[in-house]
């Protein structure tokens, strides 16, 4: 049986996001977890934000339901609905701000901006943080690209930036990223993907075990029994979806779908990756993972839920 996670106050997270670049992985080639948070396990948005920005660039798209499934959100009911026609924009504000936003919509003052690009937005997050000490957020729009026109309905101040000429109402918002997690505020959930569910860990003895007695359910084929089997059949799963990933894009689902996020460390996540990977790839400016052939999908476990061939 799962333990649901407490409800969090947006405006008192325990930990507020920090901003400090993380300066050795830049320097080890992983530019896209330059703000991966320093402590030993840790997450906020501006992992999922900069996790969606990565793929965009590797893939030239990112879908907002299978991101959204990986971070342990549902998805969206419409955005499957809409398909192409689906338009998803950002809008970085303070989570003060984005409190009320979730009730009124996005209000117009002198222009409303939206961009494509997460990590534009998410620029504006780090600005309205320092500035008002207000927390930050992140808004995800989802809107019907045949219902706005250009010009009319809004302005595009560059490829990537468009200028709204009047406010946005609240059915508008399919989620709002908080420093601490992630919510999802669409009319109705898709019944396809599923999202991925959060594996609950207590400490005991010094290590870190299942809450529930093992074996623990995974998904419809595997369970895991220790921290390390869920993290390599996680791992497995995220690469499958993704078929080659950022390191980024891995840290954020990970540290998405455990409880609680102090059971990672950051180096146990790259000795996982780099035994079921081998060493990463430099493609389109990011280092990428890929699975090994004999890991590219998910095979029979063993009765202990262990990956074949993974200790």
């Amino acid at each position: 049986m799962s333990i649901p996670r407490p409800p969090r106050n947006p405006l008192a997270a325990e930990k507020r996001a920090s901003w400090r670049k993380n300066r050795r992985l830049t320097k080890s080639g992983f530019k896209d977890l330059q703000y991966l948070p320093r402590s030993r396990a840790g997450f906020n948005a501006t992992l999922a934000a900069h996790a969606f920005s990565v793929r965009r660039r590797i893939a030239g798209t990112a879908d907002l339901n299978l991101w959204a499934t990986m971070h342990g959100c549902p998805a969206s009911a419409r955005y499957e609905e809409l398909g192409r026609q689906a338009l998803v924009l950002w809008h970085g504000t303070s989570a003060e701000r984005a409190a009320k936003i979730k009730e009124v919509g996005l209000f117009h003052k002198r222009g409303l901006w939206t961009t494509l690009e997460p990590g534009i937005a998410h620029g504006y997050t780090r600005s309205r943080s320092r500035q008002y000490g207000a927390g930050s957020a992140a808004v995800v729009l989802l809107l019907d690209n045949r219902q706005i026109k250009p010009g009319v309905d809004y302005s595009p101040d560059t490829p990537e930036v468009f200028r709204f000429h009047s406010g946005l109402p609240p059915e508008s918002i399919a989620y709002i990223l908080w420093d601490d997690h992630i919510e999802f505020l669409g009319r109705q959930k898709a019944k396809r993907p599923r999202q991925w569910g959060v594996a609950h860990f207590k400490k005991k003895d010094g290590r870190w075990v299942p809450r529930s007695r093992p074996p623990v359910r995974f998904d419809d084929q595997h369970t895991y029994g220790t921290l390390e089997q869920w993290l390599q059949l996680s791992v497995v799963r995220i690469l499958g979806a993704l078929g080659s990933a950022a390191a980024i894009e891995v840290f954020s689902s990970l540290y998405m779908t455990v409880d609680p996020w102090d059971a990672l460390e950051h180096e146990i996540i790259f000795s996982a990756l780099e035994r079921l990977c081998g060493e990463p790839r430099q493609r389109r400016g990011f280092k990428q993972f890929r699975l090994r052939d004999v890991y590219d999908e998910f095979q029979q476990q063993d009765p202990r839920g262990s990956v074949p061939g993974i200790p």
